[in-house]
């Protein structure tokens, strides 16, 4: 990987909820490699210091678990992103065991990913098949 230049590196929280706003839209639901990228980002400004690391895990976890529910997007980027939920999760976990403040907050986000409710969206209204009632 390359490295960054200083303004690069500060511009990382930008990239970071700019790549997030493109995930939850669902405006490259052909590009899996964006949700790589999308944590990546946010694990580099956290080591840089410009993001808190359990904020950054948890809007991580949040944004790809609003998107894996969201009935209007492609089942195919949902599921993505239902796969990639765990990652922040289980950062957050590593967090809820060093500081007890934070574990009801985890149990919360765990019992959300565990009653995600993933049945598939309706198609497009001009989707449905056309039927002809005999009269």
């Amino acid at each position: 990987m390359h490295t960054l230049k200083h303004s690069g590196i500060r511009r990382l929280p930008e990239r970071w909820r700019w790549l997030g706003t493109r995930i939850r839209l669902g405006l490259t639901p052909d590009e899996p490699r964006l949700i790589a990228a999308y944590l990546e980002t946010g694990r580099q400004a956290c080591l840089a210091d410009l993001l808190h690391p359990w904020r950054m895990s948890e809007q991580s976890f949040q944004t790809l678990l609003a998107t894996a529910l969201d009935r209007q997007l492609p089942w195919h980027w949902r599921t993505h992103c239902l796969n990639h939920a765990h990652q922040p999760l289980m950062q957050l976990e590593r967090f809820a065991q060093s500081r007890s403040e934070w574990r009801p907050q985890f149990v919360v986000l765990q019992q959300r990913l565990a009653r995600a409710d993933m049945r598939p969206g309706e198609p497009p209204y001009d989707e449905h098949p056309v039927t002809w009632h005999r009269r």
